[in-house]
């Protein structure tokens, strides 16, 4: 049967072992993110012989001083994980369990969670999002063939610029916070220091890395972090400068990680976007499109407007 479990009562790492195991899986769900991105969440978990079976991670947050269920930030997506041993499919047996005094709920599903979800008897207002993911599968030849900005990767090849490693969070900060981060003021010294940690949390687990693209005189134009996984690389964060933007700096950043991992298992994350312009950017790489839905109950999402907002061509 459903539990719904608050935090201190979740077996951690039967938690892992169900997100590791389900057909689901993605690095959000993983506890140890959600412990570094949630000052707390609770579940709903289905548990069979002292196992579980399927998890739906519930995370808090505060808006106006109400205690609800928000998306945290630098966490795409969330939603129901479950292995094959699960009976319960359908996402609103989860949804029932969450306790009526959390008024305010915003949440992402993960994109294999947009079946039968419905408005009875959980009143939440549905949205679809698009993501956009790239198979790294084929060599890279093929995937430059398919590549609709090509005039950008061959112009930014004529720059004098090149991609490097990046050893510190704090330049694609300071990136970021002198270009769209003046424009998004709702974004706080918090998040950046949330960032900061998030950085640490998966450099200590060889699950991070930075890059960054320099001019003639060593300057970082252009900075990017990344998320490896080992069937996945999450594009979860980028800066320009306006040199870099002018010189096209990220479509080199990002061909670099593409003809890197060309010919692997992995799938490039673009992490979408609902901006027109911001998806176009990720399509020109052959990225396609990929549906995953928002659930909304009393307020809109705020606080997810900085993602909307970046704009990395």
């Amino acid at each position: 049967m459903l539990r719904y479990l608050p935090h201190h009562e979740i077996n951690e790492k039967s938690w892992n072992d169900c997100v590791e195991a389900s057909a689901e899986r993605i690095v959000y769900a993983f506890s140890w993110y959600l412990n570094t991105v949630c000052k707390r969440w609770d579940a709903v978990v289905e548990e069979k012989d002292g196992k579980y079976v399927s998890v739906f991670p519930l995370p808090l947050g505060r808006r106006h001083g109400q205690l609800g269920i928000l998306q945290p930030y630098f966490t795409q997506q969330l939603g129901l994980f479950s292995t094959p041993q699960s009976k319960y499919k359908s996402i609103n047996d989860y949804l029932q369990l969450i306790p009526a005094k959390y008024k305010s709920v915003y949440l992402q599903l993960n994109s294999s969670n947009t079946e039968g979800i419905n408005q009875h008897p959980v009143p939440l207002k549905v949205a679809a999002r698009t993501n956009y993911l790239l198979s790294l599968a084929p060599p890279y030849e093929e995937l430059l063939k398919n590549y609709r900005n090509r005039h950008k990767l061959n112009k930014a090849k004529r720059q004098s610029i090149k991609v490097a490693p990046l050893s510190t969070i704090h330049t694609l900060i300071n990136l970021f916070r002198s270009t769209k981060g003046k424009e998004l003021t709702e974004i706080k010294s918090q998040h950046y220091k949330l960032l900061e940690r998030l950085y640490e949390v998966l450099k200590e687990r060889k699950q991070a890395e930075l890059w960054q693209v320099v001019n003639a005189a060593g300057e970082a134009i252009a900075a990017a972090f990344f998320i490896l996984e080992p069937g996945r690389i999450i594009f979860l964060l980028s800066g320009a400068s306006e040199e870099g933007r002018r010189t096209a700096a990220m479509t080199l950043l990002l061909d670099s990680m593409i003809q890197r991992f060309a010919g692997s298992n992995r799938i490039l994350d673009f992490e979408g976007s609902m901006v027109p312009s911001v998806g176009k950017f990720y399509a020109n790489f052959g990225a396609g499109p990929v549906t995953y839905l928002s659930l909304t109950r009393q307020h809109t999402p705020w606080y997810l407007i900085w993602k909307e907002a970046i704009s990395t061509s």
